[in-house]
Protein backbone atom coordinates (compact mmCIF):
# COMPACT_ATOMS: atom_id res chain seq x y z
CA UNK A 1 0.00 0.00 0.00
CA UNK A 2 1.09 3.41 -0.46
CA UNK A 3 1.29 4.92 2.67
CA UNK A 4 3.65 1.54 3.44
CA UNK A 5 6.28 3.71 0.80
CA UNK A 6 5.66 7.21 2.10
CA UNK A 7 6.21 6.71 6.53
CA UNK A 8 9.56 5.49 5.74
CA UNK A 9 10.38 8.22 3.85
CA UNK A 10 9.38 10.41 6.34
CA UNK A 11 11.08 7.69 8.83
CA UNK A 12 14.32 7.82 7.09
CA UNK A 13 15.03 11.52 5.58
CA UNK A 14 13.05 13.62 8.48
CA UNK A 15 12.43 16.57 7.74
CA UNK A 16 13.57 17.01 4.06
CA UNK A 17 11.40 13.32 3.48
CA UNK A 18 8.49 15.17 4.90
CA UNK A 19 8.41 18.11 2.17
CA UNK A 20 8.78 15.44 -0.06
CA UNK A 21 5.90 13.55 1.19
CA UNK A 22 3.26 16.20 1.25
CA UNK A 23 4.33 16.95 -2.40
CA UNK A 24 3.36 13.71 -3.45
CA UNK A 25 0.55 13.28 -1.41
CA UNK A 26 -1.21 16.09 -2.23
CA UNK A 27 -1.06 15.63 -6.14
CA UNK A 28 -1.16 12.26 -6.53
CA UNK A 29 -1.70 10.25 -3.56
CA UNK A 30 -5.73 9.33 -1.46
CA UNK A 31 -4.09 9.49 1.99
CA UNK A 32 -4.90 12.34 4.20
CA UNK A 33 -2.09 14.74 4.71
CA UNK A 34 -3.03 14.93 8.41
CA UNK A 35 -2.02 11.05 9.07
CA UNK A 36 1.30 12.40 7.62
CA UNK A 37 1.66 14.93 9.84
CA UNK A 38 0.75 13.71 12.82
CA UNK A 39 2.94 10.81 12.01
CA UNK A 40 6.12 12.96 11.54
CA UNK A 41 4.78 14.58 15.35
CA UNK A 42 4.72 10.87 16.51
CA UNK A 43 8.21 9.84 15.62
CA UNK A 44 9.68 13.04 16.91
CA UNK A 45 10.35 14.96 14.13
CA UNK A 46 10.43 18.64 16.19
CA UNK A 47 7.42 20.75 16.01
CA UNK A 48 9.02 23.83 14.21
CA UNK A 49 10.85 22.02 11.58
CA UNK A 50 7.33 20.17 10.53
CA UNK A 51 5.88 23.46 10.66
CA UNK A 52 8.66 24.74 8.03
CA UNK A 53 8.98 21.46 5.98
CA UNK A 54 5.71 20.54 5.64
CA UNK A 55 3.96 23.61 5.29
CA UNK A 56 6.48 24.35 2.40
CA UNK A 57 5.79 20.82 0.75
CA UNK A 58 2.31 21.20 1.13
CA UNK A 59 1.95 24.43 -0.85
CA UNK A 60 4.72 23.26 -3.48
CA UNK A 61 1.62 20.50 -4.35
CA UNK A 62 -1.36 22.88 -4.00
CA UNK A 63 0.43 25.23 -6.56
CA UNK A 64 1.27 22.45 -8.89
CA UNK A 65 -2.12 20.56 -8.06
CA UNK A 66 -3.77 24.50 -9.18
CA UNK A 67 -1.58 24.79 -11.79
CA UNK A 68 -2.80 20.92 -13.09
CA UNK A 69 -6.33 21.87 -12.61
CA UNK A 70 -5.94 25.68 -14.09
CA UNK A 71 -4.04 23.94 -17.74
CA UNK A 72 -5.91 20.52 -17.48
CA UNK A 73 -9.48 22.16 -17.12
CA UNK A 74 -12.58 20.98 -15.44
CA UNK A 75 -12.21 16.86 -16.90
CA UNK A 76 -9.03 16.56 -15.06
CA UNK A 77 -10.44 17.85 -11.67
CA UNK A 78 -13.34 15.45 -12.17
CA UNK A 79 -10.55 12.87 -13.15
CA UNK A 80 -8.31 13.28 -10.13
CA UNK A 81 -10.56 14.04 -7.34
CA UNK A 82 -14.08 13.03 -9.15
CA UNK A 83 -17.47 14.68 -9.60
CA UNK A 84 -18.55 14.16 -6.37
CA UNK A 85 -17.51 17.27 -4.67
CA UNK A 86 -16.65 19.34 -7.35
CA UNK A 87 -20.26 21.18 -7.47
CA UNK A 88 -20.44 22.56 -4.05
CA UNK A 89 -16.69 23.04 -3.64
CA UNK A 90 -16.61 24.67 -7.11
CA UNK A 91 -19.69 27.15 -5.50
CA UNK A 92 -18.38 27.90 -2.56
CA UNK A 93 -15.39 28.77 -3.68
CA UNK A 94 -16.47 30.90 -6.33
CA UNK A 95 -18.65 32.89 -3.65
CA UNK A 96 -16.67 33.05 -1.29
CA UNK A 97 -13.16 33.70 -2.95
CA UNK A 98 -9.97 33.75 -0.62
CA UNK A 99 -11.97 33.96 2.58
CA UNK A 100 -13.20 31.02 1.70
CA UNK A 101 -9.83 28.88 0.67
CA UNK A 102 -8.90 30.02 3.61
CA UNK A 103 -11.45 28.77 5.65
CA UNK A 104 -11.71 25.11 4.78
CA UNK A 105 -7.69 25.53 4.53
CA UNK A 106 -8.17 25.63 8.51
CA UNK A 107 -10.17 22.62 8.89
CA UNK A 108 -8.32 19.51 8.86
CA UNK A 109 -10.83 17.11 7.53
CA UNK A 110 -11.10 19.07 4.60
CA UNK A 111 -8.14 18.06 2.16
CA UNK A 112 -5.73 20.26 0.49
CA UNK A 113 -5.59 18.58 -2.83
CA UNK A 114 -9.76 18.85 -3.03
CA UNK A 115 -9.60 22.84 -2.58
CA UNK A 116 -6.43 22.74 -4.96
CA UNK A 117 -7.67 21.06 -7.63
CA UNK A 118 -11.04 23.02 -7.63
CA UNK A 119 -10.23 26.45 -7.34
CA UNK A 120 -8.07 26.00 -10.03
CA UNK A 121 -11.35 25.72 -12.80
CA UNK A 122 -13.03 29.01 -10.84
CA UNK A 123 -12.48 32.46 -11.38
CA UNK A 124 -10.32 33.20 -8.45
CA UNK A 125 -6.86 34.60 -8.99
CA UNK A 126 -3.51 32.43 -8.53
CA UNK A 127 -2.68 35.73 -6.66
CA UNK A 128 -5.55 35.19 -4.12
CA UNK A 129 -5.13 31.78 -4.08
CA UNK A 130 -1.78 31.74 -3.03
CA UNK A 131 -2.79 34.05 -0.27
CA UNK A 132 -5.08 31.96 1.42
CA UNK A 133 -3.23 29.08 1.46
CA UNK A 134 -0.16 30.43 2.52
CA UNK A 135 -2.06 31.90 5.82
CA UNK A 136 -4.13 28.66 6.28
CA UNK A 137 -0.88 26.14 5.85
CA UNK A 138 1.15 26.85 8.65
CA UNK A 139 -1.61 27.15 11.67
CA UNK A 140 -2.90 23.49 10.19
CA UNK A 141 0.57 22.21 10.46
CA UNK A 142 1.14 23.63 14.10
CA UNK A 143 -2.21 22.27 15.39
CA UNK A 144 -1.51 18.26 13.57
CA UNK A 145 2.39 18.62 14.92
CA UNK A 146 1.44 19.43 18.45
CA UNK A 147 -1.33 16.34 18.07
CA UNK A 148 1.39 13.73 16.96
CA UNK A 149 4.27 14.81 19.22
CA UNK A 150 1.75 14.82 22.20
CA UNK A 151 1.07 11.78 20.78
CA UNK A 152 4.02 10.48 20.80
CA UNK A 153 5.24 11.60 23.89
CA UNK A 154 2.29 9.83 25.84
CA UNK A 155 3.10 6.28 23.86
CA UNK A 156 6.92 6.96 25.05
CA UNK A 157 5.88 7.79 28.83
CA UNK A 158 4.10 4.65 28.95
CA UNK A 159 6.81 2.86 27.88
CA UNK A 160 6.13 1.61 23.80
CA UNK A 161 8.95 2.35 21.40
CA UNK A 162 9.52 3.59 17.81
CA UNK A 163 7.67 0.44 16.54
CA UNK A 164 4.82 0.82 18.52
CA UNK A 165 4.11 3.95 16.73
CA UNK A 166 4.68 2.46 12.95
CA UNK A 167 2.09 -0.39 14.04
CA UNK A 168 -0.15 2.03 15.10
CA UNK A 169 0.46 4.84 12.23
CA UNK A 170 0.28 1.58 9.74
CA UNK A 171 -3.45 0.24 11.66
CA UNK A 172 -4.51 4.05 11.79
CA UNK A 173 -4.06 4.25 7.13
CA UNK A 174 -6.08 1.57 7.50
CA UNK A 175 -8.41 2.41 9.34
CA UNK A 176 -9.20 5.55 7.30
CA UNK A 177 -9.31 3.44 4.07
CA UNK A 178 -11.87 0.74 5.39
CA UNK A 179 -13.95 3.90 7.07
CA UNK A 180 -13.46 5.69 3.40
CA UNK A 181 -14.82 2.90 1.35
CA UNK A 182 -17.57 2.26 3.89
CA UNK A 183 -19.10 6.14 3.20
CA UNK A 184 -18.25 7.50 6.59
CA UNK A 185 -15.45 9.88 5.88
CA UNK A 186 -17.62 11.16 2.52
CA UNK A 187 -19.99 11.24 4.95
CA UNK A 188 -18.36 13.61 7.26
CA UNK A 189 -17.06 16.21 4.82
CA UNK A 190 -20.55 16.29 3.41
CA UNK A 191 -22.07 17.06 6.79
CA UNK A 192 -19.41 19.91 6.87
CA UNK A 193 -19.51 21.35 3.36
CA UNK A 194 -23.04 21.63 3.98
CA UNK A 195 -22.52 23.37 6.88
CA UNK A 196 -20.23 25.54 5.02
CA UNK A 197 -22.76 26.05 2.38
CA UNK A 198 -25.54 27.46 4.94
CA UNK A 199 -23.61 30.62 5.77
CA UNK A 200 -22.95 31.84 1.86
Amino acid sequence: MLEEILTPIIQNYGPLGLLIVMIIQTIIAPIPSEVMIVFAGAIGIQVWKIIVFGGIGTLIGAVLAFWIARKGGRPIVVKMIGDEWVENLDEWVNEHGKVGIFVTRLIPIIPFDLISYITGVTSLSFKDYLIATVLGVFPRMLILALIGSTAGSIIKWIGFGLEIVIVLGTLGFIALIILDKMGYIGGIKKFIFRELMKRK
